[in-house]
């Protein structure tokens, strides 16, 4: 009977997933097509295929819908390990590398989230307060690894002008400008965003 029951649970939990994937997916869709603003949970809800009172019972709010995106973005066991990697590299070359591949596969999985988020923040100010402590992570992130370079290559300097160069560079709106503007592969993006912060942190201006 346990597992008759455990089954059961596994199978309502599978569901459950496909649901939010589904209500997820669609939410990614209208919020680029038509606006965050603009968009209404039946909106989504008719664009996911399941009934309103579903998207209610899942998120409550489109606030949050919204947030399930970001934390799709933020929650990314890979980009984590290689932001992880380059605060431990031994060189700034090898910290330099597994930062752009950080950034390459954060970008790459969710630059139009970040974009959504940053127009919906205009709008709503508990997202707007969210999205300031987003950047003020990421400011902290990218300090870290501006430090970590200063110690392992004294040559640089101060790291605050190392810490702008980096932020510079690895903005979203650039990823998308490349790939989605011009066509670039993420691949190419990479070695480009790796070429270009090695160049940069290491040049004369940036000390």
């Amino acid at each position: 009977m346990r597992n008759v029951k455990s089954r059961s649970g596994s199978l309502r939990a599978e569901r459950a997933g496909v649901t939010r994937q589904r209500i997820e997916s669609a939410a990614r869709v209208l919020f680029t097509r038509q606006g965050y603003a603009t968009t209404t949970l039946r909106e989504l809800a008719a664009e996911a295929d399941v009934a309103v009172q579903t998207v209610y019972a899942v998120y409550g709010t489109k606030g949050n819908v919204l947030r399930a995106l970001i934390r799709s973005v933020v929650d990314d066991p890979e980009a984590d390990a290689a932001a992880g990697e380059a605060i431990q590299a031994p060189t700034v070359e090898a910290s330099l590398a597994a930062f752009a591949r950080s950034i390459r596969r954060r970008w790459e999985a969710g630059h139009d989230v970040v974009r959504i988020h940053a127009e919906a923040a205009s709008a709503d100010p508990e997202l707007r307060q969210e999205a300031a402590f987003a950047l003020a992570a990421r400011g902290r992130g990218i300090g870290t690894l501006a430090g970590h370079l200063v110690h392992i290559a004294p040559r640089l300097g101060d790291p605050r002008p190392v810490a702008a160069i980096l932020d510079a560079l690895t903005l979203p709106a650039i990823f998308e400008a490349l790939t989605t503007g011009h066509g670039w592969t993420a691949d190419a993006y990479e070695a480009w965003l790796q070429r270009m912060m090695s160049g940069a942190v290491g040049a004369p201006e940036a000390r």
